[in-house]
């Protein structure tokens, strides 16, 4: 289907129209044998506003508005009930039917318009305005409103005075007021079905990610109960020690190294703009090191220095750590499960921010099994791991922007 689809800056004759309203009836793409301009109408002549109350108790689930996972049960997405014991009063929304819920946030800076698929019924706040779909593709409007087209009607009637803990003002007449840009039936079903073969391309490889994900995490398992079973036990001063330190001399924060929380790696550079590198000193890291943040070890402040960070330099509250006597690959393994840097919380002092000190670290014991052919496998196969989660998180991601490029591109 997508071999059908062409850019276009306006269709057939009309893309060399000097009229920059008629322009603005063609989309940027759209389907070959599609040349007619589209038409705009009023939100409120292709929906039906829905009253219907859930006066006889039709429904028990107590629905809100996910921008990320639409209408969902408030008992799952918050972990309890928020709304009123007594849901007679509140809207009865039914599968394929939409909601606005005019709550704003980080990711949906005019609230959210979502469409009930999870379960047949619903109750919902009045506080929402809900409606249905008539003499328009469901599909298509759902669609359209995962896109911003719409936002630019809800800045017009909402203005930031208008804004009162975390709702937008705004009447359900002044909503239904909205203009859209459709075009005929036809088109309306071919934009509706190639968005919903990505939607469901990008649940597939969403779903394949996960499930490799939970894989990774079930070898970390297994290799963890092995090492309890057969690993021996050392205090860590056996394969790290503190190697000689050498004094940099630092003339731009890219001469500098960062080690990123939660186990992201490592970054070249600093993001503090208030940072003075005249009043610190720094020293050399070098390749294979272990590096850590004394302030955020137990936050995942935690890598292993590879060849493209060979010479950066650190502060002392960044230090590095030689290895030896093991396969280093192996050791970082084992030292970036979360149930050993979590633990060195517990090992953490000072007053205000605690910091993790080199000897404390030294002193803590690990489990090791010592055979380097069995360290040589287990690295072999994180490796191959981390290979396959990445390349499938970059196919994720690929398929997340041609589904962005699609939205704003078929839609007027």
């Amino acid at each position: 289907m997508t071999d059908d689809l062409m850019k276009s800056s306006g269709s057939g004759d009309a893309g060399n129209s000097t009229h920059a309203d008629e322009q603005r009836l063609y989309p940027k793409v759209r389907f070959r044998g599609f040349d007619e301009p589209w038409k705009k109408v009023k939100l409120r002549r292709n929906v039906k506003r829905i009253r219907r109350k859930n006066k006889n108790l039709e429904t028990n689930i107590p629905l809100t508005i996910s921008a990320q996972f639409g209408l969902v049960d408030q008992r799952d997405f918050f972990g309890r009930v928020v709304a009123s014991e007594n849901l007679a009063n509140y809207i009865l929304l039914k599968r394929g039917e939409f909601a606005y819920n005019k709550s704003y946030s980080k990711e949906a800076p005019y609230g959210s318009i979502k469409r009930l698929e999870k379960y047949n019924e619903g109750a919902l706040s009045t506080l929402y305005i809900a409606f249905t779909p008539e003499n328009i593709n469901s599909d298509f409007l759902k669609a359209f409103f995962d896109t911003t087209k719409w936002y630019s009607h809800i800045v017009q009637v909402s203005t930031e005075g208008a804004r009162n803990h975390g709702l937008l003002n705004i009447s359900p007449q002044d909503f239904f007021e909205m203009s859209i840009t459709i075009p005929k039936s036809d088109e309306q079903n071919n934009i509706s079905r190639i968005y919903n073969l990505m939607n469901s391309l990008l649940s597939l490889q969403q779903r394949k990610l996960e499930l490799i994900s939970a894989l990774e995490k079930g070898l970390g398992q297994i290799i963890k109960q092995q090492n309890n079973k057969y690993g021996i036990t050392f205090s860590l001063n056996n394969f790290l020690e503190i190697p000689p330190q050498i004094q940099a001399r630092i003339k731009n924060k890219n001469q500098l190294l960062t080690v990123k929380l939660n186990l992201q790696g490592l970054a070249r550079g600093v993001q503090r703009d208030t940072l003075s590198l005249g009043s610190t000193k720094y020293f050399i890291r070098h390749t294979g090191e272990l590096i850590f943040g004394k302030q955020n070890i137990f936050n995942g402040s935690i890598a292993l220095i590879t060849k493209e960070f060979d010479g950066l330099a650190t502060s002392n509250d960044v230090p590095s750590l030689k290895i030896s006597n093991i396969n280093p690959q192996f050791l970082f393994y084992l030292l970036k499960n979360p149930d050993f840097w979590k633990h060195t919380e517990l090992i953490a002092t000072g007053t205000g921010s605690k910091r993790v000190h080199i000897h404390d670290l030294l002193k803590l014991h690990i489990k090791i099994i010592p055979d380097a052919k069995y360290q040589a496998k287990i690295v072999s196969l994180s490796r191959n791991f981390e290979k396959i989660v990445l390349n499938q998180q970059i196919i994720v991601k690929e398929c997340e922007k041609t589904k962005q490029f699609l939205l704003q591109n078929l839609f007027i």
